[in-house]
């Protein structure tokens, strides 16, 4: 995307007020932007929607534990600039899972699907669920990035004790982890799709 905007590593870090430092650091992977820094990149970088959904998946993949640059500044309350840079992190994803849900939910509204949603048995809910012909629990998965290994025990006890004949998990897209992790899934009954295949992946198996 820098490349794409006739950018430099140094022009960039002028342009939205960084050191250099922070910058190379950010696009190495070595650490994660601040808020503050995440939200000028968007602004530098990003003319589409897809561009912004780019740069938040890579930036929700990297360590919580490596800070662009030490933050020492503390609110009033006593609370770090670091810990509120990591709150807003969680408010963000927060927001953008649940515009994503959303976004699924629309899919199946589109397509004609009738849908339960929060279906849940005792403390066992799921996203969607479609009762006919077959029992499907929908879970829907905006960051690919990290806690398939949850996702798979997820979809275990959403079979036992939903219970339902197979789960669907919807992610905003398929990158390699998201892939490798695919037959895991399969394993316990799962199957993994981009939310542009969800319809066609329901009316193949006859879900809908």
């Amino acid at each position: 995307m820098i490349e794409r905007r006739n950018l430099t590593g140094q022009a960039l870090a002028d342009k939205i007020g960084v050191s250099p430092t922070s910058i190379s650091r950010i696009l190495t992977g070595v650490s994660r932007p601040r808020q503050s820094t995440l939200s000028k990149l968007i602004a530098a970088l990003c003319t589409t929607p897809d561009d912004q959904q780019l740069i938040l998946s890579g930036y929700s993949g990297l360590p919580d534990a490596i800070d662009e640059e030490p933050a020492t500044t503390t609110s009033a309350a006593g609370i770090t600039a670091a810990e509120l840079d990591r709150v807003a992190r969680y408010l963000e994803l927060k927001t953008l899972s649940i515009d994503f849900r959303e976004s699924v939910a629309r899919t199946l509204t589109d397509a004609g699907i009738v849908f339960e949603s929060y279906a849940r048995s005792g403390s066992v809910v799921t996203d969607f669920l479609i009762t006919t012909p077959a029992r499907t629990a929908i879970e829907c998965k905006f960051n690919v990035n990290r806690d398939w290994e949850r996702e798979a025990c997820t979809v275990h006890l959403l079979r036992a004790q939903l219970p339902c004949e197979q789960v669907i998990v919807v992610v905003p897209y398929l990158n390699n982890l998201a892939t490798q992790f695919s037959s895991t899934l399969a394993q316990v009954g799962a199957r993994l799709v981009s939310i542009t295949d969800l319809p066609y992946a329901l009316n193949a198996k006859g879900d809908a």
